[in-house]
């Protein structure tokens, strides 16, 4: 309606002064000879996206902040009610998408009237359709290449109508266990069987995305109840290994926290929560093997310490070019905090470690060191003593 009324004022604007030049012809009055207007107040130029930084809006929450605070960041994840309104933002949009939770409700790439339809479901070994009992979603059957193909189809569809620069791909899970709550796919009675059939879902998909030009996010991981090397990152990075050339970046969501106790912070040690080493490490595996790294943390806007060590882990061992530290603040609108996006160029050095579990990286512009341990330390920073707190990171600038 704006745009429309804009318009008419163009052309009653033109037409006035149409009319007094044909007045002046007629009448012998001098013709205006310029018409004055004020020049147009330029808006402020836009924030270029912060390196290294992202944000998830889904559903109503992306509403809650305005286009101005989304510019900041150079990735933006948004549920697809709002892909058309993220586009424009001069960041890598992309819209939520997922192969294996199907909901019954709305469509993350094949839609559930479709999926059942075409006996895309899976069930367990009783004949029931499988439900994740937390989310209330059904099991997409994955392996299967007209399953694939659809959800190719719709998601290039869905894609270029909006406009968006590609999609996150959720429950890129290598074990059916945290989807289906313990139910055995019959189709896939092992998790041997569920990897390879999820694996061949990321190589069709992935593939025929990225050939396409669009970017393939993927929120993959490898959790096997029983087994240690899921507290480890160990099966993550093996099963990243497996599928990176399938796509453009990968996530490991709540990177450096307990899953089931978001405010206790993952550290050096043993526990199934902790292992620092491990999961920090997932940093260059990705990169290792073409792929950028993204890492998820949730927690209040007021937990400057969270929001230092997950950025200060991931910036030890980031690249300098893609993927992202995002951390999704739950208790407020605005996305934005300086704790979480902190800028120090480009890497200049590898890091390396300063005191058993305190590791230490050089930037153009400043020194990144993160305490994983469980007590502080105190160190000599450009001259100075400085004390980290455990599970906590130290941004230092150089002095100019």
């Amino acid at each position: 309606m704006f745009v429309v009324a804009a318009v008419f004022a163009v052309f009653v604007g033109a037409a006035a002064v149409m009319s007094q030049l044909s007045a002046a012809a007629t009448t012998g009055a001098p013709a205006p000879s310029s018409v004055k207007s004020k020049s147009p107040t330029k808006p402020p130029p836009k924030p270029a996206p912060l390196p290294g930084t992202g944000v998830v809006r889904l559903g109503p929450a992306y509403a809650t902040a305005t286009a101005r605070d989304y510019e900041r960041f150079s990735y933006v994840l948004v549920s697809a009610a709002n892909a058309h309104s993220a586009a424009g933002l001069p960041g890598t949009t992309l819209v939520y998408m997922s192969g294996t939770s199907i909901p019954p409700s709305f469509s993350t790439g094949v839609p559930y009237t479709k999926a059942r339809a075409s006996g895309w479901l899976l069930k367990d070994t009783g004949g029931n359709f499988i439900v994740n009992p937390n989310y209330g979603t059904y099991i997409g059957d994955v392996g299967n290449e007209a399953y694939q193909q659809a959800f190719v189809a719709n998601v290039v569809a869905f894609l270029a109508k909006t406009k968006v620069d590609g999609v996150f791909l959720d429950d890129v899970a290598a074990s059916y266990e945290p989807l289906t709550g313990g139910a055995t796919p019959a189709l896939y009675p092992n998790q041997a069987a569920w990897e390879s059939a999820m694996t061949s879902f990321m190589d069709y998909v992935g593939q025929a995305l990225k050939v396409r030009g669009y970017y393939v996010l993927a929120n993959a991981g490898k959790f096997v109840p029983g087994d240690p090397n899921s507290d480890t990152a160990v099966n993550t990075a093996a099963f990243w290994r497996r599928i990176a050339r399938d796509v453009s970046g990968l996530m490991n969501e709540y990177w450096m926290q307990n899953s089931l106790h978001p405010e206790q912070l993952r550290l050096i040690g043993s526990q199934w929560f902790e292992n620092w080493d491990g999961w920090q490490g997932l940093v260059e595996v990705a990169q290792d093997s073409g792929a950028d790294f993204f890492g998820l943390m949730f927690g209040s806007g007021d937990n400057l310490q969270a929001m230092r060590f997950g950025r200060g882990s991931f910036l030890l061992d980031w690249d300098g070019r893609g993927g992202a530290f995002m951390y999704n603040i739950t208790d407020r609108a605005n996305p934005y905090s300086p704790s979480w996006v902190t800028q120090f160029g480009q890497p200049v050095k590898p890091k390396f470690e300063r005191a058993p579990g305190v590791w230490q990286r050089r930037y153009s512009v400043g020194l990144i060191i993160v305490n994983a341990t469980s007590v502080p330390v105190t160190l000599r920073v450009n001259g100075a003593l400085q004390t980290i707190a455990s599970g906590d990171a130290l941004f230092s600038r150089f002095p100019r």
